[in-house]
């Protein structure tokens, strides 16, 4: 799996959000809450355990995305309930959770990359 495209997938989290916002679209919570739906989540449950497990950053890796998935479902139900105010306050750059957990998601990808490659480099 490239590591870079899981991170640009979860990037597009944040768009597909805004757009069914736009669109007035309901979402599937419980597909979006759903950590292992991913590529980057079937990756870390798979190859990535083999591979990476021994690394602090890849155990917080997988919470944090765990958690990112969650706070996505979060946002996914305000949308749904049609409370479009709080759902851009939640995707909003900066302090909301939602971003926070996606730049610990990039950090923890990151740094992973970075580990494999000291460890295929050898």
């Amino acid at each position: 799996m490239n590591l870079e495209d899981a991170l640009l997938l979860h990037f597009e989290m944040k768009l597909e959000l805004r757009m069914a916002m736009l669109e007035g679209r309901k979402l599937d919570c419980a597909q979006i809450a759903d950590a292992c739906s991913c590529e980057l989540g079937r990756w870390l449950q798979e190859e990535g355990r083999t591979n990476c497990a021994q690394y602090a950053a890849y155990l917080q890796l997988v919470e944090n995305h765990r958690q990112f998935h969650l706070e996505a479902a979060r946002v996914a139900e305000l949308i749904n309930q049609g409370q479009f105010d709080a759902a851009s306050e939640a995707l909003a750059v900066g302090p909301s959770r939602y971003s926070q957990l996606s730049s610990a998601v990039g950090s923890g990808i990151a740094e992973l990359r970075k580990r494999l490659f000291q460890q295929f480099s050898h």
